[in-house]
């Protein structure tokens, strides 16, 4: 049995209890679901808890930028791993996909981008990562710099170049090996389809 996904099932059915009942017991019973969707994960990460979310549950966004220049990508060092990353994060509300890249790649490394195709739209669970609690989906954008000097931030040490076959440690969580691999091959023919799942 796959106890992550009976969590995130359970979740998102007491979510959608709490949003659309208006019976005293439908909502106590719906609350306690959500508790135990939690206690289901306890094994694992004791001190987890669902967070309380209004209205139907949907995957979260995480957004990652392929700056690709002169034969290098951009990756951006995690100060919380120590390992690298393409630029990116959770989506914003209130912005586009594209706005979020170009927000993230400028936060986190300093770097102004134009953004030239999506390449990927995944399930994060079938790109290999190990197993977190959200259901989220990744969407990756292939770009190009256009202004700006290499940076860090608040959550990044580093920023700088890489040639494909000089990779540094990637963080297992944000991206893979593979994500790299598909950006040059985008960055050589851009007129590949995106790929999806």
């Amino acid at each position: 049995m796959d106890l992550l996904a009976v969590s995130r099932e359970l979740k998102s059915m007491a979510e959608a209890g709490l949003r659309y009942s208006t019976g005293p017991y439908d909502l106590e019973r719906y609350r306690r679901l959500h508790e135990i969707a939690s206690e289901i994960l306890a094994a694992e990460a004791r001190e987890f808890r669902w967070p309380v979310e209004i209205g139907y549950a949907t995957p979260k966004v995480d957004i990652r930028a392929a700056v690709i220049e002169d034969g290098k990508i951009l990756l951006v060092r995690e100060i919380g791993t120590g390992t690298w990353s393409l630029p990116g994060g959770w989506a914003d509300l209130n912005a586009s996909p594209a706005e979020n890249a170009a927000r993230e790649v400028q936060e986190e490394a300093g770097i102004e981008i134009e953004i030239l195709k999506l390449i990927a739209c995944w399930d994060k669970d079938r790109q290999g990562h190990p197993r977190q609690p959200e259901h989220v989906y990744k969407l990756v954008f292939l770009c190009r710099p256009t202004g700006g000097e290499l940076t860090h931030s608040h959550e990044t040490d580093g920023a700088a170049y890489f040639a494909p076959d000089a990779l540094p440690a990637l963080c297992p969580f944000r991206n893979a090996p593979h994500y790299v691999k598909l950006a040059f091959e985008h960055w050589r023919n851009k007129e590949l389809p995106t790929l999806f799942d």
